[in-house]
């Protein structure tokens, strides 16, 4: 073996290396160990192959341009994971039973190909006599194998630097923000790995490798479930009607309808019609069910729009399953106990206890010209009858055509012109500004924000997490906006149905928040910001396949376009090429 320059405590590491190998196999030899990557079936404490096939590692690897695979075996002390001197370790056959059972595992990347190729080339290796050389040239085929595997399980197949140069072209051509935080996983395939060599059992590397947020695990479900789907062929497309088909009217489009809602299991319970083309009262449930789940109206007609969700192919569905799995592989990882999570395709915001569903309520969020950003925050602050600071964007783009007409426009409609966002500051009159000469300019030394009032944008209460994008959830006047089903409609904040009924659910667990007296102001003008004592985590999604808290797949309307960004350069696209040697780096 090669001496490590690195000393702990004065000792050499090449030596506690051999304590900790000597050690490890003094335990699997009395049986006080799980069999696992260093059970070479040696019979003893002898670490003579492990001697041998730790130089022969380091010999090949140098040999060749090998950065990913080097960087493991570092980690590892250059020791043998998968090869022992009389057979494949027990890691070996858990590494490839695990992807040979895997049916996620997107063909693009042929990895259930490679693995049983290499389970016959392994039988064949130990059929017969072969060199140690051949032995580590296994070795290193299995580890390129457990690499790839791992990258699809940690990270996924989305092209992260790819989406930020397009939405940097986006923020060019809306003039506005476009945020998409994303957050790496906390583990690596290396780091996985020497904790399975630790413990024995890589099975728990497999399961650490995956999130454990935002229904991961049902969604992989529906995935499996969808894959089935498609290898029994599918649901055939529903052929086009001229007028939406209404309850106890026949259409020969319903056989096509009932028997894909049957599919995918919206249809439950219903015997067959007499007549089949009759749109009958089991089938009506069966619509609303698969409406709701898709963003429609709970209205049983079958209308166009209805028509589109069910002739989307399975296919497509699948990637949608895919790709949303793996934006929730770059989601924030830790979960608090009381937390809120709003998604955005979803005009929907979640308040959780643990994993009980507090409370829920419709948004509205940012157009797509002006879309809410993807990101995690945690929330600190309440203020009660806000002032609307509003952005420069909204003067330059949206106000200033009226200024130059008419200063005092906006004035009459309760919107101040100040020289700062001091609330307290002077007030400027509108009149004396040459708004003309900002035409075109990048930058207007005015500030207007409203006043606090029924009337104002933010309506009587405002929620803070303060964050890059300047955005909040918050209150509107506007509720008439909150019935339709689509209902991206804002400059990029959100808009809440119920804030009241979210301030109760905060003083829940914040005993600082006296609900009656805030009921009392909101009756004035009068301006309050309440720190919370108990501040919440907040996530804002992008999902538009999803697993919803009553346990019910869902599928929504890509309002800004980011499915089809994503895809784009997704590395699951069957166009694609192959991916070679993986290093386990975003």
């Amino acid at each position: 073996m090669v001496y490590y320059r690195q000393k702990r405590d004065g000792v050499p590491m090449i030596l506690l290396k051999r304590i900790a190998l000597v050690f490890l196999f003094s335990l699997l030899c009395l049986g006080t160990l799980p069999a696992g990557p260093l059970d070479f079936d040696t019979g003893s404490a002898d670490t003579s192959y492990v001697d041998r096939a730790s130089q022969a590692l380091q010999t090949r690897l140098k040999k060749a341009d090998y950065p990913g695979l080097d960087r493991l075996y570092r980690q590892l002390f250059y020791t043998p994971v998968w090869i022992g001197r009389r057979g494949p370790t027990p890691f070996a056959k858990t590494l490839l039973r695990q992807i040979e059972n895997d049916p996620t595992v997107p063909p693009v990347l042929k990895l259930h190909e490679d693995a049983k190729r290499l389970g016959a080339e392994l039988a064949d290796l130990y059929g017969q006599q072969h060199s140690l050389k051949e032995k580590i040239e296994k070795e290193l085929e299995l580890s390129r194998l457990y690499l790839n595997y791992m990258h699809y399980l940690i990270y996924g197949g989305i092209d992260w630097h790819a989406f930020d140069e397009k939405r940097k072209e986006l923020e060019k051509k809306y003039d506005a923000k476009v945020g998409w935080d994303y957050y790496r996983p906390d583990v690596t395939p290396s780091s996985l790995l020497v904790e399975a060599t630790m413990s024995g059992r890589l099975g728990d590397a497999f399961r650490r490798a995956e999130p454990t947020r935002f229904h991961y695990a049902g969604l992989k479900r529906e995935l499996i479930g969808y894959l089935q789907i498609q290898n029994r062929g599918g649901w055939k497309p529903v052929p086009a009607f001229k007028k939406s088909i209404r309850p106890g009217q026949s259409s020969p489009a319903i056989p096509r309808i009932r028997e894909h809602l049957r599919i995918e299991g919206d249809l439950r319970g219903c015997s067959e019609p007499e007549d089949p083309r009759l749109y009958d009262e089991c089938l009506q449930e069966a619509v609303k069910r698969f409406k709701i789940r898709h963003g429609l109206s709970g209205s049983p007609v079958i209308d166009r729009q209805t028509r589109r969700w069910l002739n989307v192919p399975v296919g497509r569905k699948i990637a949608l399953l895919r790709l949303n799995l793996d934006r929730i592989k770059w989601l924030w990882h830790k979960e608090g106990r009381i937390r809120i999570e709003l998604n955005i395709p979803a005009f929907r915001l979640y308040f959780f206890e643990g994993n009980k569903l507090i409370d829920t309520m419709r948004v509205i969020t940012g157009k797509p010209n002006h879309p809410t950003p993807i990101f995690h925050n945690t929330m600190r602050y309440i203020v009660v009858n806000p002032y609307w600071k509003i952005p420069e964007s909204i003067v330059k783009h949206e106000m200033l055509k009226h200024l130059i007409r008419d200063p005092y426009y906006y004035e009459r409609r309760g919107k101040i012109l100040k020289r700062s966002w001091d609330e307290n500051s002077p007030r400027v009159d509108p009149g004396t500004v040459d708004w003309a000469q900002y035409r075109g300019k990048k930058h207007i030394p005015y500030y207007f924000m409203q006043v606090p009032g029924s009337s104002n944008a933010l309506g009587k209460i405002k929620f803070l997490f303060p964050n890059a994008y300047s955005v909040y959830i918050h209150d509107t006047p506007t509720k008439r906006l909150f019935f339709r089903n689509q209902r991206a409609f804002s400059h990029g904040c959100m808009r809440i149905q119920k804030p009241r009924e979210l301030l109760k659910v905060l003083a829940l667990y914040n005993d600082n928040i006296d609900v009656d007296a805030i009921m009392e102001r909101l009756g004035t003008k009068e301006k309050k910001t309440i720190g919370l004592k108990h501040k919440v985590p907040v996530d804002i999604t992008y999902l538009t396949a999803f697993i919803d808290p009553y346990g019910y797949l869902n599928f929504r309307k890509d309002i800004y376009h980011y499915d089809r960004y994503q895809m784009e350069h997704y590395a699951y696209n069957p166009k694609r090429k192959k991916t070679e040697e993986i290093s386990g780096k975003r």
